[in-house]
C-alpha cells in the first residue's frame, strides 16, 4: 500500500512537472507568434515608407546649376557654366565659365576655374560670385555631350555644321590650328576640341561656347524618343532620385530648341603675362543674379519721382541695378516740388545709402525714421536729370 502511494505521488508530481514545462512551452510560442507579427508589421510598415517616401520637390526652374562636362577624364580639360532658367524670355540660359576665369577662394585668395572644375570648391566660388546658391553640381562625361549631339553613343561619326564669328586658334596634338568662318566636325571631335589649348583664354572660350551651341541645338533636332532614350542612358550614372530628377530637367530644358550661350560677365586682362578673365560684377549682379528665379536680397530700395519728369524714376532704377538689393517698379512722390533728393534710410541701411549716393552722384542721405530698418527710399529731386542717368 505505501509503495503504492509512493507510486502515485511521483506520477503526480511527474504529471504537474508536464502541465508546467506545457504552459512554458505555450507561452514560449505565444510570445514567439507575437514577436513575428510584430516584425512583420515594423517591416510591412519600413518597406511602405521606402516605397512611398517623399522625395523633395525639383523644379530646376527655379535653380542655378552648375554644368561640368569631362572632369577628370584623363588626357582631357574639362568645360563649365552655369545654367538658370530665364522667366521673362522663357528660355534656358548658360553662362560658361572659362578656364582661366579668376575666383575668389574662401579665404580671399585668387584661383582660376581649370584648377578646381570637377570640385566642390567650384560651386562653392561661383555661388558667392553670383552671391546665389548653386542648387545643382552636375557632372556629365564628354560621352554625354556626344550622345546628346548625335542621338545615341553609337553615332557619333555624324557630322556638325559649326560657325564661328571670329577665328579660333587652337592647339591639337602638337601643332596650332586656326578655325574660322564655318566648317564641319564630327561628333567624336568635340572632346578633343573642346579640351584643347587655346592661343589665348578668348580662343578657348569662344569655341567652347559655339561648340556647345552646336550640340545642344542638334540634339534638340532629335525625334522625341531618341532624346528620351538618350537622357535615360545618361541618367543611369547617377544613384540619387532627386540628381536624376534635376539632370532629367536640366538637359530637357536645354534641348527644347530655345537657348542662350554667352561667357559669364568678364573682362580679359593680362597680369605678369598670364591672362585672366576677371569678372565684371557689376553685369554679373545685372545679367546673371537678377535673373534667378526667386532671387531676394535683404535691402529694398524704393525709387519715387518727386520732380515730374517722364522716366526719370525707372532710369534712377535702372542706375541701381548694380546693386544686391530688391527694386520695384519706381512710384511718384507725394509731390513733384522736389528740389533736391533725398536718400532715406533705415537704421540697418545707412551704409547702402552712401552707396546710392556715390553711384547717383547726387543726393543727400537722411535717416527714415518710419522704415523698415533694411529698407531705403529715394525721392528723385530736380537735381537729378535724365540725362545724368544715361
Amino acid at each position: 500500500m505505501g509503495e503504492r502511494r509512493k507510486g502515485y505521488r511521483v506520477r503526480r508530481l511527474r504529471a504537474r512537472r508536464k502541465e508546467r514545462l506545457e504552459r512554458w512551452q505555450w507561452l514560449l510560442v505565444y510570445v514567439l507568434a507575437a514577436a513575428v507579427a510584430l516584425g512583420a508589421v515594423v517591416g510591412a510598415w519600413y518597406l511602405a515608407r521606402r516605397l512611398t517616401r517623399h522625395e523633395p520637390a525639383v523644379d530646376t526652374r527655379g535653380a542655378l546649376v552648375l554644368l561640368t562636362v569631362g572632369a577628370h577624364e584623363r588626357g582631357r580639360r574639362p568645360v563649365a557654366g552655369l545654367a538658370l532658367y530665364d522667366p521673362a524670355r522663357k528660355l534656358w540660359r548658360i553662362y560658361t565659365v572659362p578656364r582661366e576665369f579668376l575666383l575668389e577662394g574662401q579665404k580671399g585668395e585668387y584661383v582660376m576655374a581649370g584648377d578646381i572644375m570637377g570640385s566642390s570648391a567650384l560651386p562653392a566660388d561661383l555661388a558667392r560670385l553670383v552671391q546665389a546658391q548653386v542648387t545643382y553640381d552636375v557632372r556629365l562625361p564628354y560621352s554625354a555631350l556626344t550622345s546628346i549631339a548625335a542621338g545615341g553613343a553609337s553615332a557619333t561619326g555624324a557630322r556638325l555644321d559649326v560657325r564661328l564669328s571670329e577665328p579660333v586658334t587652337l592647339k591639337i596634338g602638337s601643332s596650332w590650328h586656326t578655325y574660322e568662318g564655318s566648317f564641319s566636325v564630327t561628333v567624336a571631335d568635340l572632346p578633343r576640341l573642346l579640351s584643347a589649348q587655346g592661343k589665348s583664354g578668348e580662343d578657348e572660350d569662344g569655341m567652347a561656347t559655339v561648340l556647345l551651341a552646336t550640340a545642344l541645338h542638334a540634339g534638340a533636332l532629335q525625334p522625341a524618343e531618341t532624346r528620351g532614350a538618350t537622357l535615360d542612358a545618361i541618367l543611369a550614372g547617377f544613384d540619387q532620385k532627386t540628381m536624376r530628377t534635376a539632370v532629367r530637367q536640366t538637359l530637357t530644358g536645354l534641348l527644347d530648341g530655345r537657348i542662350a550661350i554667352e561667357r559669364l560677365p568678364s573682362q580679359g586682362i593680362v597680369s605678369e603675362g598670364q591672362f585672366a578673365f576677371r569678372p565684371d560684377r557689376e553685369r554679373i549682379m545685372v545679367e546673371v543674379t537678377r535673373r534667378i528665379p526667386g532671387h531676394a536680397s535683404r535691402f529694398t530700395i524704393v525709387v519715387r519721382n518727386g520732380t515730374g519728369e517722364v522716366g526719370v524714376g525707372d532710369l534712377v532704377r535702372q542706375k541701381l541695378s548694380v546693386l544686391d538689393v530688391n527694386l520695384p517698379s519706381p512710384s511718384n512722390a507725394d509731390s513733384f516740388d522736389y528740389q533736391r533728393t533725398e536718400i532715406l534710410a533705415g537704421s540697418d541701411a545707412l551704409g547702402v545709402a552712401e552707396d546710392v549716393r556715390a553711384i547717383l552722384g547726387r543726393g543727400v542721405v537722411l535717416g527714415g525714421e518710419n522704415l523698415a530698418a533694411t529698407t531705403l527710399v529715394v525721392i528723385v529731386g530736380a537735381d537729378l536729370k535724365a540725362k545724368d542717368l544715361q
